[in-house]
């Protein structure tokens, strides 16, 4: 029996193991930017945006631009983390 080659979708469906994480899947959500946040603090809307991706199966997601100080933001409604409160 002729040995299976590796194709793309099945690369693209088997585990990676990047040091001590291993991914499911090498499907990868990249960030985006939502605006939807209130004085850098994510929305109930952030939490079902990226419950719907996880649950789909994404084996990796990227949460948008986040500021390290206020001044930092792309715009008002980008999340933070320049205060212990986010």
């Amino acid at each position: 029996m002729p040995e299976a080659t590796e194709t793309a979708e099945t690369k693209l469906f088997s585990p990676l193991a990047i040091k001590s994480v291993t991914l499911k899947n090498r499907i990868v959500v990249s960030p985006m930017c939502q605006y939807s946040a209130k004085d850098g603090h994510p929305q109930q809307w952030h939490f079902d945006h990226h419950t719907r991706y996880a649950e789909g199966g994404v084996g990796l997601g990227f949460v948008e631009a986040t500021g390290v100080e206020p001044r930092g933001r792309i715009s008002h409604g980008c999340p933070g983390i320049w205060s212990d409160d986010h």
